[in-house]
């Protein structure tokens, strides 16, 4: 049976940088934490939010078992040798435990990054992260020799240690557009889709026509449609899976048919640890029985 994965948004708010939600994740059968690489909290631009970068740091030093991941990094306004550079540092510090998600979205975290990223052509922003993408998969392979293309050029890059993880470590694209999935398809271990709101049926039909998409790419790149993992992210506007026990498996039984294998889920309130803690230890296993 393939191999089900589960994670959970941990959004660092503080100097404890979700420490407290983190550790107790570590005695659930999650597997990864995930935070959102943006300039800051996109539904309200006045609450706290850390770094991503620096805080998963932080994470990787608090933590020996759980994965750490950024979903996603955006290339619209992110240069790739940076995040080729935070990325194998992170991995450097979690001892091999990190992925990278990258994407070109989301509009209101391009309105924080500036003009020049919020206006910038749905066309370009999918051109920076098809190149930004090659740039840092060469980069986290060890490959520095001089590259120049379109957005990015440099003579030599310096990336020792490298990754802990061979070749290079996990890379996720997110996106739903034609183009941005076959850059998935292409270039990616794993292609993440979001649902953001409620109507569960219709995004189903919408992934099953994706998703057939993705595999007749794969096929034409002649690639094992297995060698890339599909992976859901599930906003709170869609699901709040720690009211009600049976709605992970629900979606599960949804999906899984598909293809996806990895279920990412928005961090409880403090009033929902306890029923967080249960869907963890009492539920996540029987789903892999």
């Amino acid at each position: 049976m393939t191999h089900l994965s589960f994670g959970v948004y941990v959004h660092p708010r503080g100097p404890d940088h979700g420490r407290d939600l983190l550790l107790r994740m570590v005695d659930t059968e999650f597997d990864t934490s995930c935070v959102e690489d943006t300039l800051g909290d996109c539904r309200d631009r006045s609450a706290p939010l850390l770094d991503s970068w620096v805080s998963r740091g932080a994470m990787a030093a608090d933590t020996e078992d759980i994965d750490l991941g950024i979903l996603i990094s955006n290339l619209t306004w992110r240069d790739p040798v940076q995040v080729a550079r935070f990325a194998m540092s992170v991995d450097q510090i979690s001892n091999g435990r990190f992925l990278l998600g990258l994407g070109c979205g989301q509009l209101e975290d391009q309105h924080m990054a500036g003009p020049d990223a919020f206006m910038m052509s749905p066309k370009e922003r999918v051109d920076r992260l098809e190149e930004g993408v090659q740039v840092i998969d060469r980069l986290l392979r060890g490959y520095t020799s001089p590259f120049n293309g379109e957005f990015s050029t440099y003579d030599s890059v310096a990336m020792q240690p490298g990754c802990v993880q061979d070749p290079r470590l996990p890379i996720v694209v997110a996106g739903n557009g034609r183009r941005t999935m076959r850059v998935a398809a292409e270039h990616a271990d794993t292609w993440n889709t979001w649902i953001d709101n409620g109507d569960v049926d219709r995004f189903h039909d919408q992934t099953v026509e994706r998703v057939a998409q993705l595999d007749a790419d794969l096929a034409e790149l002649g690639r094992d449609p297995t060698s890339l993992t599909r992976s859901l992210l599930v906003y709170l506007d869609a699901m709040d899976p720690w009211s009600d026990a049976g709605a992970i498996p629900r979606l599960v039984d949804r999906f899984r048919p598909q293809g996806f294998t990895e279920f990412i889920f928005y961090p409880p309130r403090p009033d929902q640890f306890r029923d967080f803690l249960r869907i963890g230890v009492s539920v996540l296993p029987t789903l892999r029985d």
